[in-house]
């Protein structure tokens, strides 16, 4: 089939914007809506990023009299846009540096997911085609390449972008998608991480509940890829160690008053102290404000990578349910200047930064447009008296200590710096592949100028007549090239110590342990109080300093959380029908039998000239009694003799009499027959 044609059929199957010829057109179905950041003119390569600035799309007004546009996003997130602030921190960072990639400026294009599957499809789409409609299979535009996607943030986000990227090579580096689902290299063959995978932070979690002695434990997870197989590795691990699982739980992605109703209603219910949770702090958000809200404490939160020291969660006044809480932190750094950059920002330069600034102060720009208009004309505005509700884009970000300028705990953050610069390590390398003795067939170099995965090109006609050159994707080419140097990239992390390299497209698994502590001031403060490192033997990954930890209700010993208490020795265990096998009675051992061992399934019967003791716990020789004639119990059986024996006696007397006289008689016919045989033998020797 040639070219046009192979156009023209795609066309009618896709329904799509172009044309292959006159008679032949195609329909736009639908607009995109997306929030970016755009910074490629002049740029040699393009580094894309995804980041979920909002929390949730908008209800769709479902107008149908006009092409579908695709909803857009509310709930802003200002630690999320601090992670988008990192990425641009970092291109910037790198296009400054003379060491690294010094002949190659880096663009960027980056696009909010809005924490949902469909946006983040949609901003993958549009990578890939390089127009504001997606056309798959192509890219539209003689722009420069995109080199590899930095996102999309939580893990089932990530497993929708990847599946569309791997079907052509295209390298995706995550920062935040943890689920182990995500391992499967068959499913995603270009999918890397600067985040530990989740199998390490379920192998962490099931050793410290080991670690305390925890048998009895609730189980909470998102209704999605991060929650369902990270307390999946869970459970399987401290099941087989002989730990119950009280409850399980799940958080809906869409949130609804009678679901948390019913999370907080099991939690009420069970006895059990510890609650592991794995989920997002949007998607948790919710349950802690219904926990406050019916005052459910006394509980100890294990916490997830993704919410431990997240500030949508540790809000004013959660002390009573959440102070205590113990979780595991990745990696954390300090990362010079990038707090002045998060502070050096233009409200006025996009309409991100621009609803940034207007949820961050609540109020609306349009007063500062208005000063910003009057100096360009070279005007005046009076600045006093700003009306209610309006600012003017000179307020002080620093002085509102909102989340989005604490660099205080950088750990996603980090690990989105880390992502860029793994990206810019393996251009920087390809770039600098010298002729003949590069790692592709005939020892050949790619050409970072020309990152398109193309074999084929072809014009396509818009509705209205223009012509758009556009490339076909194949599988194939100098994305997978850059696949080779991503794989195979090991650097410095810049001012620390931390060396990255990818094992299957992950890092290490390295967590922070961290405690949730109350402090004098009535704020909550993160307190690293131990580690967990996956590459060390496994004896030695876990290390708790448990006199560092401060529990709930300020104790300073760890909470208990069994459903039975253990049976002592002396009792057995009796199974409740129905419950986990960690849920049992205690049942006193019977006369003539004991148990001498803690949760002793059965009690044992003392052979026979022992007998229990008192306790139960041990068999003892039998004590042999005589009774006297004055005690109460020696009466009634001495009496009950006589009266028989004189019973005996009237009743049979006479016969008794006779066999006396007879007995009598033959004892006497004996000693006489015996004097007699005597006086013989004395005559007999006397002769």
């Amino acid at each position: 089939m040639d070219i046009r044609g192979f156009a023209l059929g795609f066309c009618a199957l896709f329904c799509l914007h172009g044309s292959v010829s006159a008679e032949s057109t195609c329909k736009l179905k639908a607009k995109f809506n997306l929030n970016s950041y755009k910074d490629v003119e002049k740029k040699k390569v393009v580094i894309g990023g995804m980041f979920p600035v909002h929390k949730r799309i908008a209800s769709n007004d479902g107008n149908t009299s006009r092409v579908p546009v695709s909803s857009g996003c509310e709930g802003f997130n200002f630690r999320t846009f601090r992670w988008t602030q990192t990425m641009l921190f970092a291109i910037d960072e790198i296009n400054r540096r003379t060491d690294l990639l010094p002949n190659t400026n880096l663009g960027y294009v980056i696009y909010d997911s809005c924490f949902t599957i469909s946006k983040a499809v949609e901003g993958t789409l549009t990578y890939l085609t390089g127009q504001d409609e997606a056309v798959p299979n192509y890219r539209c535009g003689n722009g420069p390449p995109l080199a590899a996607l930095v996102g999309a943030g939580g893990s089932d986000l990530s497993i929708a972008t990847a599946r569309i990227l791997g079907l052509y090579h295209f390298p995706q580096v995550s920062y935040s998608s943890t689920c182990s689902a995500l391992n499967n290299k068959f499913q995603f063959p270009t999918f890397l991480r600067t985040i530990p995978n989740d199998q390490h932070q379920s192998t962490a979690m099931a050793q410290m509940v080991l670690h305390f002695g925890w048998t009895w434990v609730g189980i909470i997870a998102a209704e999605d890829d991060y929650g369902k197989y990270g307390i999946k590795d869970f459970k399987e691990q401290v099941e087989e160690a002989g730990v119950c699982i009280s409850f399980s739980e799940t958080l809906p992605k869409v949130s609804s008053p009678a679901a948390i109703q019913s999370v907080v209603q099991t939690v009420v219910e069970s006895t059990a102290k510890i609650i592991v949770v794995f989920s997002s702090d949007v998607d948790l958000s919710p349950l802690i404000s219904e926990l406050l809200r019916h005052n459910v404490t006394n509980r100890t939160w294990i916490a997830s990578e993704a919410w431990i020291t997240s500030a949508l969660i540790n809000q004013p006044g959660v002390s009573p349910v959440l102070a205590g809480t113990l979780g595991f932190g990745v990696k954390r750094a300090e990362i010079p200047g990038l707090q002045r950059h998060l502070l050096d920002l233009d409200p006025f330069a996009d309409p991100l930064t621009e609803e940034f600034w207007e949820t961050l102060f609540n109020c609306t720009l349009d007063y500062g447009k208005a000063l910003r208009l009057a100096r360009e004309v070279n005007s005046t505005l009076s600045r006093a008296g700003v009306p209610d509700g309006l600012c003017t884009g000179t307020e002080s970000v620093a002085q509102l200590g909102n989340t989005y300028s604490d660099v205080s705990q950088l750990r996603i953050t980090y690990s989105v710096y880390k992502a860029v610069y793994a990206v810019a390590h393996a251009l920087h390398h390809l770039e600098h592949c010298e002729p003949g003795n590069g790692p592709f067939v005939g020892k050949s170099c790619a050409d970072i100028t020309n990152f398109e995965p193309w074999q084929v090109s072809v014009d396509i006609f818009t509705a209205d007549g223009s012509r758009v050159h556009a490339v076909v994707l194949e599988k194939q080419h100098l994305c997978p090239q850059l696949m080779y140097y991503l794989k195979n990239v090991h650097f410095k992390v810049p001012n620390t110590d931390e060396d990255i390299y990818f094992v299957d497209g992950d890092i290490e698994g390295y967590y922070d342990i961290i405690n949730w502590q109350l402090g004098g001031d009535g704020e909550i403060s993160y307190v690293t109080v131990g580690h967990y490192n996956g590459s060390a033997a496994p004896e030695d990954r876990l290390h708790i300093r448990n006199d560092s930890i401060v529990w709930n209700n300020d104790a300073s010993t760890p909470p208990r959380s069994v459903c039975s208490e253990n049976c002592q020795p002396g009792t057995r265990k009796g199974i409740r029908q129905g419950e986990p096998v960690c849920c049992f009675d205690c049942i006193p051992c019977a006369d003539g039998e004991i148990s001498n061992t803690t949760n002793a399934r059965e009690c044992v019967l003392c052979s026979g000239d022992f007998w229990s003791n008192d306790a139960h716990d041990a068999c003892v020789p039998k004590i042999i009694e005589f009774l006297a004639f004055g005690e109460p119990l020696g009466i009634h059986p001495h009496s009950h003799c006589c009266i028989r024996s004189f019973t005996h006696h009237r009743c049979w007397g006479k016969t008794a009499v006779l066999m006396l006289r007879a007995q009598a008689l033959k004892a006497a016919r004996l000693k006489a027959k015996a004097a007699a045989k005597a006086a013989k033998a004395a005559a007999e020797n006397v002769a």
